[in-house]
């Protein structure tokens, strides 16, 4: 594989050493990556940290320790679009390699959970929100998806009506009066007792349950389950059933 490609992407070469090394791990703590990539441990730890940064890597904690695995290739191209430089040319070179990509990843056994760090990990989230196509179902909204992404958030929302991705939102009684979520296409918007208020959000779209904690730098953690996100599901229903318009 002619990995200048990933480099021009903006990826160092040490960046994409690590990534394709994980594609081929799958989810794995940092001593199986280190053995294989030959590095230092705190260079590799480096490394990671800057991928996670930017959206292409993510975590879950297992037995108290950090496994890591490479996201879904495609979100590359996301993280291309995210650069804004000679896109087109690039686009092209980088779908030429995707199909290996891909291939690497699936060979590799399928992590059930990850945990996603700062603004470009949750925008991981709301792209596969998209690539879903699935209703999306909301608790606990506080409005920081429009106040961390401004411009995002407006563009995302256009992509998700012409996907025809219906959304279900319940706010916290509290924030009735600055919600202006109300002109959003294909959305139904209830509100919760305050007995409910909750510091985090819940997101739940097809076998995947995100819970978001908004910080300075927002942390987020998804399961894929489709017992975990069934369950979600009927909670939702209740509270739905609960709120008011």
């Amino acid at each position: 594989m002619d990995t200048k490609i990933l480099e021009d992407l903006g990826l160092t070469f040490n960046e994409v050493k690590v990534y394709l090394a994980l594609l081929d791990l799958g989810s794995t703590a940092a001593g199986p990556l280190i053995r294989k990539l030959h590095m230092h441990r705190a260079a590799v730890y480096d490394l990671l940290d800057m991928l996670i940064e930017k959206g292409i890597v993510s975590y879950v904690i297992q037995a108290n320790r950090k496994c890591f695995e490479a996201q879904d290739p495609d979100r590359l191209l996301e993280y291309l679009e995210s650069k804004k430089s000679e896109l087109d040319e690039k686009k092209l070179e980088l779908e030429k390699i995707l199909p290996e990509l891909h291939l690497r990843k699936k060979l590799s056994k399928e992590q059930e959970a990850n945990i996603y760090k700062g603004k470009k990990g949750l925008k991981s989230i709301f792209e596969d929100i998209l690539k879903d196509k699935r209703e999306w179902l909301i608790f606990g909204a506080s409005g920081k998806f429009k106040e961390l992404f401004p411009a995002y958030y407006i563009h995302f929302h256009n992509r998700r009506v012409d996907s025809k991705i219906h959304m279900k939102i319940l706010f916290n009684n509290s924030i009735r009066k600055e919600r202006r979520e109300k002109d959003l296409k294909l959305s139904e918007i209830r509100y919760l007792s305050d007995k409910y208020l909750t510091p985090s959000t819940t997101y739940i779209y097809n076998d995947k349950v995100v819970i978001i904690s908004w910080g300075e730098e927002p942390i987020a953690f998804m399961i894929k389950s489709e017992e975990i996100a069934g369950s979600y599901r009927q909670f939702f229903a209740i509270l739905w059933k609960d709120a008011k318009r």
